[in-house]
């Protein structure tokens, strides 16, 4: 990566490394040589800075075994309401299978952000489009009903997009907010021009989804129940 080199110095500064650790999170084992750095890093006296040191190191680590235990430990022991760092359990797709339970008992009791976050990890762990389907679902509505939780509903789409699939109730939603003339933003000025814009690029996306077997098929069933079979 060459980023690298610029962003490790960084990390001997209190105030610069937790930016730099959130990159390299973000990266990934691609940062992997970055590890050496880490145990030099220097960050603010506090629980949560040093639990991000850990997280960042387990997330270059090229060790994906380790680093998925630390996520699923980290799950598995969050006290409730908490769930731990559910969306980190993502990247394992079905190794993370041990935790799903923890994740689907966050979809369940949680609202807003954890109950998004829970929706696009349990289908990365599953493969499965329910119940995170009926999860997104919610976020979309709520747009198509005048609802301005903008964020949310970008995060909802992107995980439909990555499911390649929506549900007949997503796709009349987004035929709705596709129609609608409003700016799918809250901000001022060309920012809001450059979000609506976004969100549009979004929708059709999410929109293409629905020109698919299973969609279509579950479409047929909504309109003409008797054709079930």
């Amino acid at each position: 990566m060459p980023a690298l080199p610029e962003l490790l110095p960084l990390l001997a500064d209190t105030w610069t490394s937790s930016y730099v650790l959130g990159m390299l999170r973000t990266i990934g084992p691609g940062a992997a040589s970055a590890e050496p750095a880490l145990r030099t890093c220097q960050v603010l006296d506090s629980p949560g800075n040093h639990w991000l040191v850990a997280a960042a190191a387990a997330s270059i680590s090229a060790d994906r075994a380790a680093a998925l235990r630390f996520f699923g430990d980290a799950v598995l022991a969050a006290e409730e309401p908490e769930y731990g760092p559910i969306s980190d359990l993502a990247d394992f797709g079905l190794d993370a299978a041990p935790y799903a339970n923890r994740v689907r008992l966050a979809l369940k009791n949680r609202t807003h952000w954890v109950r998004l976050t829970a929706a696009t990890t349990l289908w990365s762990i599953t493969g499965q489009a329910e119940p995170s389907m009926q999860a997104l679902e919610e976020f979309v509505l709520r747009i198509a009903a005048g609802g301005e939780a903008f964020g949310f509903f970008r995060l909802a789409l992107q995980a439909l997009i990555r499911m390649g699939t929506i549900s007949p109730a997503i796709r009349v939603a987004l035929l709705t907010v596709r129609q609608s003339d409003r700016r799918l933003s809250t901000a001022g000025g060309y920012p809001m021009i450059l979000q609506d814009q976004e969100l549009r690029g979004l929708v059709e996306q999410a929109l293409a989804c629905a020109d698919t077997p299973l969609v279509r098929d579950m479409l047929k069933r909504v309109v003409n129940p008797g054709s079930a079979g």
